[in-house]
């Protein structure tokens, strides 16, 4: 786990990069963090040993692919936290965003993740795709529905937004985020069988629609574009 002050670098490189589509300057960085430049270039040392930045001089610093998806992961917290502070809690938005910005750091991925099901199920989720980081796992190129997937395929549970009847139901299960599954059967009748944790599951595809899940790499996919015959 990285230190808060780690991630407010990469979270202002992020945001240099991204407002100037070029690499962040030292003296950019400095004056967004209120240091001085010698402790950014020390700083900037550190995180390349890091393998998080890399840094040319005359041209400036980029995140590596490591340093995105900390940075994305560390949005991603900070957009869940300021929805569930303004949709759930009824905070104004300034307070709600001053309040991510201080617990982003310290959330686990675990509440994290049982953070959006929450939103999720409450229809209370306002965070588009657009709004998403590309590399975001809840980016709709990173996860599909089980009803999705292909039989014989894997994958790993990121959400499960069903009512908290079913969803209890189904953690009982294994079906839960984290969880490894497999498909093994989808039958014309529109249900699904799927293994989780050594144990059979067989689904209706009204439930399987809203299992999320981020497939194994090198499984093919299948990305229904209308109901399954």
């Amino acid at each position: 786990m990285y230190t808060e002050r780690t991630e407010e670098y990469l979270e202002t490189i992020q945001g240099l990069i991204n407002r100037t589509s070029s690499p962040a300057k030292n003296k950019d960085i400095a004056k967004e963090l209120e240091i001085s430049p010698a402790t950014v270039t020390e700083m900037i040392q550190r995180l390349s040993d890091e393998g998080l930045v890399t840094h040319a001089p005359y041209r400036g610093v980029e995140l590596t692919e490591s340093g995105i998806m900390q940075a994305n992961n560390l949005q991603r917290k900070h957009l869940v936290l300021k929805n569930f502070f303004t949709r759930v809690l009824d905070i104004n938005e300034e307070v709600a965003d001053q309040e991510a910005c201080a617990l982003e750091h310290v959330m686990s991925d675990v509440v994290l993740e049982r953070m959006c099901s929450y939103l999720a199920e409450k229809g209370l989720c306002n965070i588009s795709e657009t709004t998403l980081p590309s590399k975001c796992s809840l980016s709709r190129e990173h996860y599909i529905s089980l009803v999705e997937m292909n039989e014989k395929t894997k994958g790993k549970v990121v959400m499960v937004a069903l009512p908290k009847e079913t969803k209890d139901r189904l953690t009982s299960l294994g079906m839960v985020a984290g969880e490894d599954i497999e498909i093994k059967r989808k039958q014309k009748q529109g249900c699904i069988s799927i293994i989780t944790k050594g144990t059979e599951i067989a689904l209706g595809n009204e439930v399987a629609e809203k299992i999320f899940v981020k497939p194994a790499e090198n499984d093919h996919i299948h990305r229904r574009r209308g109901k399954h015959s």
